[in-house]
């Protein structure tokens, strides 16, 4: 009780002796006002408190509960002393320096730091800044989850394109023309091996010419004895000639879903369209998914489908004596294609001369000599190769073609 007592008396001297200190300082006078944004009561008892914190023991846990009400008793007098300055300081002139202090240890919030980056959405900005932003790329999987791959000859080719252009990073131009490539490059073995049998029939053309023109006379007739003779005859020859039946019905079989796949493959994602593909790195060809408003790529693809036709044109001729004229005929119908075509989308037409181009490059090689000997591929005879026929020569035959059915027509009606 004495110990509290005397700390009391110790607080009321600094009281009183706060009270008979003469008036303050302009600065000390707006440090303890208001105005300058501080605590005069914080301020006029830091000293106190730093004497009472520097008191190693705690004299307040022996005393009664009511102890902490009586230390609060001089705080009203401090609020008194502390409005004194304030009068005195509105009677006083303001200083021309800035009203507001600031401590010097706070620290000032720089703008950066005062207004945090924020992300603005597309769907707030104008449509052509919008449509400028290319889509995010492309992760492995996403097609999948699309339903756009899958075990179908199409979703197979459309899962290998995102193979490539994910592994790679490369545009979508590119990415179409990559998988054009590889996929005549998957098909080459086949190819080989169809010509292969073609130029070992090759010989054998007017033998096989004679077999199948019998075997069209017994169906006619309905003589399967006949009908069984030939076929066994057919097999003779492609025994001899070292040419298996369904070795040369695989090529087939295997090209056709991959030419189909690819076509298909690219065209869905076109129409869909993928945004990607709307992005496709190429200059000339910005938009992959939209047709060619110049009918630069419908009229390119139909030259390039020409010369392909023109080029194999003289391989493909020892298959079979008419292949010349359907040639020819297959020539005038891509002349009307190029209407169709301008109505396909560019990624479309892309892959289309892609595989023209493949394919004309592919007949120049394997004609070579020695590449042929290099892939067992046996050299036509000079004899059998027959210069392609004329427009007019495929013509006549046409018309000759058209008269004999019209004879048949008319023979069968007669019995």
């Amino acid at each position: 009780m004495v110990l509290c007592v005397g700390y009391m008396g110790r607080l009321g001297a600094v009281g009183l002796r706060a009270a008979a200190r003469p008036g303050f300082s302009i600065s000390q006078a707006r440090c303890l006002s208001t105005f300058g944004f501080q605590r005069p009561r914080a301020i006029l008892a830091r000293s106190e408190l730093r004497a009472i914190q520097q008191n190693p023991r705690s004299f307040w846990s022996s005393s009664k509960p009511a102890a902490p009400v009586e230390k609060a008793e001089p705080a009203p007098a401090r609020v008194e002393e502390a409005a004194v300055p304030e009068a005195n300081a509105a009677t006083e002139p303001l200083p021309t320096e800035p009203a507001a202090a600031v401590d010097a240890t706070s620290p000032v919030p720089s703008p950066e730091a005062a207004l945090p980056p924020v992300s603005v959405p597309t769907d707030v900005l104008p449509t052509e800044l919008a449509a400028s932003i290319p889509p995010a790329p492309l992760h492995y999987g996403d097609l999948a989850a699309l339903g756009l791959a899958g075990w179908t000859p199409a979703g197979i080719c459309r899962w290998g394109m995102e193979l490539i252009q994910v592994s790679t990073g490369m545009p979508w131009f590119w990415t179409i023309i990559s998988a054009t490539v590889l996929s005549r490059v998957f098909l080459f073995p086949f190819t080989v091996k169809q010509m292969q049998s073609t130029a070992a029939l090759a010989p054998h053309q007017a033998e096989i010419a004679a077999i199948k023109d019998e075997m069209t006379l017994a169906q006619k007739k309905r003589d399967t004895l006949a009908m069984q003779r030939a076929a066994l005859r057919q097999k003779m020859i492609y025994e001899k000639a070292g040419v298996s039946l369904g070795g040369m019905a695989l090529a087939p079989f295997i090209q056709l879903p991959v030419t189909l796949g690819m076509f298909f493959g690219v065209k869905k994602l076109c129409d869909l369209p993928l945004e990607q593909l709307k992005y496709s790195g190429f200059e000339w060809v910005p938009d992959l998914t939209v047709a060619d408003p110049t009918w630069t790529l419908p009229i390119l693809a139909t030259v390039l489908m020409n010369v392909q036709i023109t080029v194999s044109m003289r391989d493909m001729i020892g298959a079979t004596p008419q292949m010349g004229h359907i040639m020819n005929f297959l020539r005038v119908l891509t002349t009307g294609s190029v209407f169709l075509m301008a109505n396909l989308s560019s990624g479309v037409i892309v892959y289309l001369i892609t595989g023209i181009v493949m394919m004309t490059l592919q007949s120049l090689i394997l004609r070579q000599p020695i590449v042929r000997r290099m892939l067992g591929i046996p050299l036509i005879p000079a004899h059998l190769r027959q210069s392609p026929p004329s427009m007019m020569d495929s013509l006549r035959y046409a018309r000759k073609w058209w008269n004999d059915k019209a004879a048949d027509v008319k023979a069968s009606q007669r019995r």
